[in-house]
Formats: structure tokens, sequence, C-alpha cells
């Protein structure tokens, strides 16, 4: 009997579930970030010890608020907008550096790196928090001091609005979701970043021993929704591929041109989106795609 059971797929919702989980990898190549004109990190880049000053107004409309005018982001922020007359979407706090943590252990960023943030504008009632790198805030958090139903504990200071740029903008050591999620980061032929919504791969999740796997997911665009490739999987995995792994083999003659690069290897992608192709033209891998996560 092994020491070690693998864990078996699940069929279903799997690409969903392998997305929410995938964990750890290392951008690579200085190339990937010529677009941004800031170096990957080399062992975490901590932000200044005070934040640029921001001189807008931190009660602004729009999806973002005043968080998405303070980022200066490459591609379109994401974030959220918990704007309310009487705040109930969570535990409030009695300091603005308190609801900053609280959002944290609430789970509240689930979508947001653990990166320590500084302040960069306070109003009587709202303080502003970014993360910054090389002047540009690729972060903010816009924290309010408010109305707050019982339920959330009472007046106090909350979470309203939140912007973050993409993780390929940020430095590699900081592109992760405290431990979920570690995004490496691709590039098109001329070294600009791609977003992560769009590309990126990553060893697969350790809690299914999946770590020596690497999976490549392809977002939305214009193909048809998310898939999910794996470079070498492991037998127990075999019933759940679209078709076996291939090693250097000849580019076929139909495979659909991406545009997009990492650490020297080229992305095609085969009209049924069955298989990845990386490598160069003259010799390539086929990564199957992958039908199920893990439980």
């Amino acid at each position: 009997m092994p020491d070690k059971a693998v864990r078996r797929p699940r069929p279903g919702s799997g690409i969903l579930i392998l997305i929410g989980v995938l964990v750890a990898t290392v951008v690579g190549g200085a190339a990937l970030w010529a677009a941004t004109g800031r170096p990957p990190a080399t062992g975490g880049l901590a932000p200044p010890a005070t934040a640029t000053a921001y001189d807008g107004p931190l009660a602004a409309p729009g999806r973002l608020g005043a968080a998405g005018r303070a980022v200066e982001c490459l591609h379109p922020p994401s974030g959220s907008n918990r704007s309310a007359d009487v705040y109930a979407g969570g535990a409030t706090s009695s300091t603005a550096q308190g609801a900053v943590d609280t959002a944290f252990s609430e789970g509240l960023f689930l979508d947001m790196p653990r990166v320590d943030l500084a302040v960069a504008a306070t109003e009587p009632d709202r303080e502003l928090f970014t993360y910054e790198v090389d002047g540009s805030v690729l972060l903010a958090v816009v924290v309010r001091n408010g109305p707050a139903s019982p339920g959330a504990g009472g007046d106090g200071w909350y979470v309203e609005t939140v912007a973050r740029c993409d993780f390929s903008e940020f430095p590699e050591a900081d592109a992760q979701l405290d431990g979920l999620v570690d995004y490496g980061v691709w590039a098109d032929d001329e070294g600009t970043t791609v977003p992560v919504s769009r590309i990126y791969s990553t060893p697969g999740p350790e809690h299914c021993d999946w770590q020596d796997m690497t999976f490549l997911v392809v977002g939305e665009g214009e193909r048809r929704g998310a898939q999910v490739y794996v470079e070498a999987p492991i037998v127990e995995l075999r019933d759940y591929m679209s078709g076996t792994f291939l090693t250097d083999i000849r580019l076929p003659n139909d495979a659909i041109d991406t545009g997009w690069q990492r650490d020297g290897r080229h992305l095609w992608l085969s009209p049924d989106d069955r298989y990845a192709y990386v490598g160069s033209s003259s010799s390539v891998d086929g990564w199957p795609r992958f039908d199920a996560g893990c439980a």
C-alpha cells in the first residue's frame, strides 16, 4: 500500500474549483516586466514607510469609488464598493487600521494580496491606505467611520471601497493570494504582461498532492471561457484529461497562435481547445485539457 494516497479528482465544476485553489509559482524573466518599468522583486519588495499623498476626495462616485481613482494600473482594476447608508456587510472596528485587519480576517479580501499598506490620505470620517511600487499605486483601500447595523457591531470603521491592479503588474513576491494562488505571469511577443484574468500558470494545489504538476489557466477573452491545461499529468488523472500528454512533437498546422510566451516558451492552442502547445515552432509539448478539480 502506498505511503500517501493521491487525492482523486472530482468531476463537475472542476475548473472553478481548481482556479480557486491553485498554489505557488514563480514569475520568470525581466522581459515580462518590460512594459511596467518595474523589475521583478528578488525577495519581497516593501512599500515606502509613508505613502505618496493623495489629494482627491475619499468619498467619490463610480464602481470602485475613491479607491478606483487612487490606483494607477496598466489594465482595468478589480475591487469592490461596499458603500451604504447603514453598513451591514461585516464587523466594524474602533480604528481605521482595525477595519482593514477585520476585513482580512473575515475573508472580505480573498482576491487581494496581503501586503503592507500605508496611509495616503485622511479625512474626518475616512482614511485611504495604499500599496505602491516605484511611485505607482497598485492597491488602494478606503475605510469609513460611519453608521452600521447592530449586527455589524454598531457604528464604527469599515472597509468601504477597494481597488487592485491586475496581478501581472505586481512584483512577483507579492502576486499571490495569501498562500492560495501565486501567479505565473505571461507576456506578449513585445514583452508586455498579459492580465492573469486571461492567462497564468502555477503548480497544482498541495492539498491534492498535485504540486509537481504545472497547470495553465487560459481565461476568458475571445475564446470559449476558462480552460485548464496540465503539463505531465500524473497517471491517476488520465481519465480526466482530454488526451495524453505529448512531448517533443511538431507544432500542428492548425494550432492557433496566442502571441503569449513565458520563460522563452510560446503558447498555441488547438482549435477545439483540447490541447495547449507549449514550446517553439520547431518542437512543442502538448498539454491536455483538464476537466475536473479536486475536492
